[in-house]
């Protein structure tokens, strides 16, 4: 089921590719003019806890994920700019959902083309930790050691009519065993739009 869902993913995005690619138009870089700083309003569906790094614990979702993306303040320009976010992962199927905050640092690869990499932290309503023995009953089952972990996402996305994106997301969340001997971690992948103002 998982190839079918990074075929089908492909497959939409050569789709919007091929069919307008008259009409595409790469981001400027330069300040949007939006309400209350807002930059991007991103969401999209992705695998629950699925990826290269986790061991696939809680059902395929699919999850709703949410994020909001605000200018960069000028505190933040001498590390590169990067983006405030703000954004959750809702679960459809009972397991862990993840609210986070972070920065986000976007490159503009080609014309139409974009990559973007985020770091911060997010807080899961998952299991820390079980007794040593104890199994997980219910549809939580990812034991995260710790409710505060470290989110890292990286982005793969084209522009197209001039405000709006496509984009393949994977994101990973744990502590790195810094928190407790329990750190599962889990992975999501899937498909987003964003509209940038």
């Amino acid at each position: 089921m998982i190839k079918k869902l990074y075929i089908y993913l492909t497959a939409i995005i050569i789709t919007i590719i091929t069919v307008f690619p008259n009409e595409t138009k790469a981001f400027e870089d330069k300040t949007a003019k939006s309400f209350m700083s807002l930059y991007e309003v991103k969401q999209g569906v992705l695998a629950h806890d699925r990826g290269w790094f986790g061991r696939n614990r809680e059902g395929f979702g699919p999850d709703y994920n949410f994020e909001l993306m605000f200018n960069s303040p000028n505190f933040l320009r001498k590390i590169g700019a990067p983006k405030p976010i703000l954004g959750l992962t809702q679960t459809s199927t009972g397991g862990s959902s993840l609210y986070y905050g972070g920065i986000t640092w976007d490159w503009n690869m080609s014309e139409n083309w974009f990559l973007t990499g985020s770091t911060g932290i997010a807080y899961t309503n998952g299991l820390t930790k079980l007794p040593k023995g104890q199994v997980p009953t219910g549809d939580k089952k990812v034991q995260f050691g710790s409710q505060w972990l470290h989110r890292g996402a990286i982005e793969l996305g084209w522009n197209f009519y001039g405000n709006d994106t496509i984009s393949l997301m994977f994101s990973h969340v744990s502590h790195g065993s810094m928190l407790d001997d329990k750190n599962h971690g889990m992975d999501e992948f899937g498909i987003r739009y964003g509209y940038r103002f």
